[in-house]
């Protein structure tokens, strides 16, 4: 999910730009059980408090832990999830989907308003992970929380604050139609599955139709998607509409949307045997300079105002968007005061695959280890993420992609979504063969916000003139990422 504020710039800044597509992505270049527990006694000779486990049955004993015994209240185990608590609380950043996903679960589940809430923990996902485990430590309530893919390890592996699925009678059988990435990253270290996501943040190149056909005689998305099917076309088609447009238009807005489309294609985690891995670092800082130096790219940064103009004055060709940008764009249509669509150029984008499937951000729900409404929680949780029913109408009503493949391929054969936007076409269509081709089964770590935020700074570094050249700019990552992560190995 996306800073509240920068959310609502996006949406007015999309009034006037018609060319930036509510957010629920990972932060990009900014970026910014309670385990499967059994209960353990206290060691022998200890002084701590004696452990009972809660009758099979549903008994009130409560466990006793080490933590009580030194003056702290210790969470439940998984197994010891409540249904004492007066209503849901779920924490996060922001109810950009939240208060959507409320408003629609009462309604279809026939609860009040009143009986679920949302409480706010920072101002973004960077901010809501720095400031989580200081709010679990705490007395407030929390039943479920939100968590992004590029820091959901540094929480679900913490077992004093996270609890399986499985606490809620909810098992990973039951994600047999959610994309697969999705399930690989709400797992712990252990394999235990803590987190479901309700939607698949697959992404695309969404271009303007207008300056396609001008500058590179496409006419359809099919068309486009031959012309830039990989990063050896697409470079080659950007030289072509540099040279076409006497330099006025580069083929794409930023280098941190090309970086979200490389950061979501490594072969290797970034961190593997507690060592730094670059993988394919040095073709990305080698692809940025040339885009950069050769006028590929525009030279303004993301989610600055001049980001979101970019698109309406002909100065790019296009931008890497992810499902939620799209989402933005459509739950953002009344952009004046007297309502509906504005700006030249809406309507006159299209979107295609681009050079390579990627994903962007993506939320994920979590239950707490203090969870106290166990049936609502579960009952949530089951309806965003497992019932394929409620997902297709969720999709269909707040144009999110969600994470269900049957619900997200009825609404493709029913050829029913239409994007104003995009001149009617269904994004749909384009991003569930993205989504189809995802895959992070061991490429997340709990260190990728950091190290991610680390190397698009020292690129952003090198092509401001910081550094001479790929190694030199590789070893200021690897060195900014020695002072975050001191303990890795070097």
């Amino acid at each position: 999910m996306k800073n509240l504020k920068k959310t609502l710039a996006a949406l007015s800044a999309l009034a006037l730009a018609g060319s930036m597509l509510t957010a629920c992505g990972g932060t990009e270049e900014k970026t910014d059980s309670a385990a499967e527990t059994t209960t353990a006694a206290a060691a022998e000779g200890g002084d701590a408090a004696e452990t009972t486990a809660a009758a099979a049955e549903g008994g009130d004993a409560a466990a006793e832990t080490t933590a009580a015994a030194e003056g702290e209240t210790a969470a439940p185990a998984a197994g010891e999830l409540t249904d004492d608590g007066d209503k849901l609380t779920i924490a996060c950043w922001t109810g950009a989907d939240l208060d959507n996903m409320i408003k629609m679960f009462c309604e279809e589940k026939g609860y009040s308003a009143d009986q679920i809430t949302w409480v706010q923990v920072g101002e973004s996902g960077g901010e809501a992970a720095e400031q989580y485990e200081q709010y679990f430590k705490g007395d407030e309530d929390v039943d479920l929380f939100v968590a992004e893919a590029d820091w959901i390890l540094k929480y679900i592996n913490m077992d004093e604050y996270a609890a399986p699925l499985s606490a809620l009678g909810i098992e990973e059988s039951a994600y047999g139609d959610a994309y697969p990435y999705t399930v690989a990253i709400g797992k712990d270290n252990n394999g235990v599955l803590k987190g479901a996501s309700w939607q698949a943040a697959a992404g695309g190149y969404v271009y303007r139709t207008d300056l396609a056909e001008q500058y590179l005689g496409v006419k359809t998305p099919d068309e486009m998607q031959a012309a830039i099917g990989d990063w050896d076309k697409f470079q080659a088609a950007a030289a072509t509409v540099k040279e076409a447009s006497g330099g006025k238009t580069s083929m794409t807005a930023t280098i941190g949307g090309l970086w979200q489309v490389f950061a979501a294609n490594r072969n290797e985690p970034w961190v593997k045997d507690n060592a730094l891995v670059l993988d394919n670092a040095a073709d990305f800082v080698e692809m940025a300079k040339s885009m950069k130096d050769n006028g590929y790219v525009t030279g303004v940064s993301q989610w600055t105002p001049e980001w979101y103009a970019v698109g309406q004055d002909d100065s790019t060709m296009g931008y890497f968007y992810s499902t939620w940008c799209l989402t933005n764009a459509e739950g953002g249509q009344l952009y004046q005061a007297e309502g509906g669509p504005s700006g030249a150029t809406y309507g006159k984008y299209n979107i295609c695959v681009g050079p390579t499937n990627y994903f962007w951000g993506g939320s994920w729900l979590v239950p707490s280890t203090k969870c106290n409404n166990k049936t609502l929680a579960a009952e949530f949780v089951n309806f965003f993420t497992t019932d394929s029913a409620m997902m297709q109408k969720y999709a269909e009503t707040y144009g999110d992609f969600v994470n269900n493949k049957p619900a997200m391929q009825a609404i493709v054969d029913a050829g029913t979504n239409k994007n104003d936007l995009l001149g009617g076409q269904d994004q749909f269509a384009v991003l569930i063969e993205a989504a189809s081709g995802i895959k992070m089964e061991g490429l997340i770590t709990e260190y990728d916000s950091a190290i991610k935020t680390n190397f698009i700074d020292s690129v952003n570094n090198y092509l401001d003139g910081s550094y001479e050249g790929t190694d030199a700019t590789l070893e200021a990552f690897q060195d900014a990422v020695a002072a975050t992560y001191p303990n890795l190995n070097w």
